[in-house]
């Protein structure tokens, strides 16, 4: 059986704290009259080339960042279930809240 969703909404959030910001993301998707939410950290990965190519003077030796979305388990998903997308980002901000204050 294949369960088919339409993604809704997107929003990205950022979180301004001093000693460590960081960004996340919420996707919320529509499966029949329920709305669902996906949440996703915003990662910094160091990439370095397989095949470093030191002989060639045009290539640029520095390593290279990248920023990824990965999925965030701060919030179990099955909690994050409404009748709005509303519904779904109240939920996020309640557990956001509950879990900072624990760390």
């Amino acid at each position: 059986m294949i369960v088919q969703k339409e993604l809704v909404a997107i929003y990205d959030y950022e979180v301004p704290v001093p000693e460590d910001p960081f960004s996340f993301r919420l996707e919320i998707h529509k499966c029949s009259e329920l709305f669902t939410g996906s949440v996703y950290r915003l990662e910094r990965f160091r990439l370095r080339p397989t095949f470093h190519q030191r002989d060639r003077e045009d290539v640029d030796p520095l390593i290279n960042d990248a920023l990824i979305y990965i999925r965030d388990e701060f919030i179990d998903e099955r909690k994050l279930r409404g009748e709005s997308p509303e519904t779904v980002i109240a939920i996020l901000i309640v557990n956001y809240r509950i879990y900072s204050t624990k760390k």
